[in-house]
């Protein structure tokens, strides 16, 4: 998930501005929140973002189904 830039993501940095940063890090919070760590390659600061999504979190019956389905005899 590095070697994201911000012409991708659209982020700039907060202190000088620069278009230029790259994404160091992301972490999903929670199921519907996830943060980024961003490095500016003009002035070194690290920033977060956090983006959030109304989707819901699938069962578990969703999640396995495609692979035991063929199993079941």
């Amino acid at each position: 998930m590095a070697s994201i830039f911000s012409t991708l993501q659209s982020e700039k940095c907060p202190q000088c501005g620069s278009g230029v940063v790259h994404l160091e890090w992301r972490e999903r919070v929670n199921a519907r929140e996830i943060q980024d760590l961003w490095r500016c390659f003009n002035c070194q600061n690290e920033f977060v973002t956090a983006v959030t999504s109304d989707e819901r979190e699938p069962s578990v019956a969703e999640i396995t189904k495609p692979f035991f389905t063929s199993l079941v005899v």
